[in-house]
Order: structure tokens, then C-alpha cells, then sequence
């Protein structure tokens, strides 16, 4: 359904230049084609595809080639906006993060994140979770962000938890993956006053 909700999400979407958001430490940029050997290289590391749903492993330039055309296609269409995590004192690829099944009508969608090992326990997942629901309550005029996490992944729930995010329930054997349907936590965000409040990862600001 075309509404204008939809219509004017999808023109703020494409309006969007790099950086889309910028930090103390990082950008959050979107995707870029020459960084493919970057993106293979980082997920040549199991857990990426231990603790997330659409990541394959291993994982090749073909997988990265087809992921830019998701991504170029969900930006287009107004339902996800994937981007890229650059650490600003070196501009190194070290991660991504992105807003999926954006629902212009309802003001929600879904965060999804990783980062390649080397770039663990430093911090970046927070900063750039934090930033990025900032960026969605103020360009995106968003109003809840949701985030799923498979059980086991503790440092995924502590990280939600520490910008913000409560947990909400567990969906049982919501997802098959691997050949087995597996259970979610659902944790969830609100805008308002009071949202990203407590024990903020760091400064963050939008570029616009």
C-alpha cells in the first residue's frame, strides 16, 4: 500500500548523503560496493552467523554483491535502511547496523547490528545503536524500534539494555534456523522525553 506515510519515509530515505550519522568515534554510512573485501574478511568469523538470521557463513563476495542490491532495493522501497559501521580514526569497516521492516504506518521497525571481532568490547555496538535510534525519533519520525535476540546471546541483551531497551517477552521457536525452529527475546525502544536516557554509550549527533 502506497500511503503517504510510506511516501514521505521513503523520500527521507532517499534523501539521505554520507555520513547518515557521525560520533564521537564512528560513522554510520551507507553501503559501499569497494568495501566488499573488508565485509568478507569480517565475516569469515562464525559467531557473526552463530547469533544472527540472514548472514551466511561461510561467506563470500557473491553473498556481499547480493546484500548491496537488498540493501539499494529496501532504501528505494521505504522498508529497511542498512549501513555501514566506519571507525572515524582510521575509516576501518567494522560492522553494521541497519532499521528492517520499517512500517511507515505503525512508526516502527527493527534494529539488527554486528560487529567483527577485532572491534568487540570497545564500546561501538552501544555508540552506534545509541545514534542510530536517535537518528530514527528525529529524521525518521519513528516511535517504537524493536530488537529480537536469540537466547544465549547475552552480550546482544546486555547491549540493548545498556541504550535503553526493555525486554518484552520471548516468542517461542519463532524462527527456523539451521534446520530447527529456535526461540527470540523481543526487546523494544520508545521515543519520547525520557527515551535513551540512561547511561548513554557516548555523544552522538545526526549529520542532518
Amino acid at each position: 500500500m502506497n500511503s503517504p506515510e510510506l511516501r514521505v519515509l521513503r523520500g527521507r530515505l532517499r534523501a539521505l548523503r554520507d555520513p547518515v550519522v557521525r560520533t564521537g568515534r564512528l560513522w554510520l554510512t551507507l553501503p559501499d560496493r569497494r568495501r566488499v573485501p573488508e565485509l568478507v574478511q569480517l565475516f569469515g568469523d562464525p559467531t557473526i552467523a552463530r547469533w544472527t538470521l540472514h548472514i551466511p557463513f561461510p561467506y563470500r563476495a557473491t553473498d556481499a554483491t547480493a546484500w548491496l542490491r537488498r540493501a539499494a532495493d529496501g532504501r528505494r522501497l521505504g522498508t529497511h535502511l542498512n549501513l555501514q559501521i566506519v571507525r572515524r580514526q582510521d575509516r576501518r569497516l567494522i560492522g553494521g547496523i541497519g532499521l528492517h521492516h520499517l512500517d511507515a504506518a505503525h512508526a516502527r521497525a527493527e534494529l539488527g547490528y554486528w560487529v567483527g571481532r577485532p572491534f568487540r568490547r570497545q564500546g561501538y555496538a552501544a555508540e552506534a545503536a545509541h545514534a542510530l535510534c536517535e537518528f530514527a525519533w528525529r529524521r525518521l519520525r519513528l516511535h517504537r524500534i524493536e530488537a529480537r535476540v536469540f537466547p544465549g546471546n547475552v552480550a546482544s541483551a546486555h547491549l540493548l539494555r545498556s541504550v535503553g531497551f526493555r525486554r518484552e517477552g520471548r516468542l517461542r521457536q519463532s524462527i527456523a534456523k539451521d534446520g530447527r525452529f529456535v526461540d527470540e527475546l523481543v526487546f523494544a525502544k520508545l521515543a519520547g522525553p525520557r527515551a535513551g536516557r540512561r547511561r548513554r554509550p557516548g555523544p552522538a549527533r545526526t549529520v542532518r
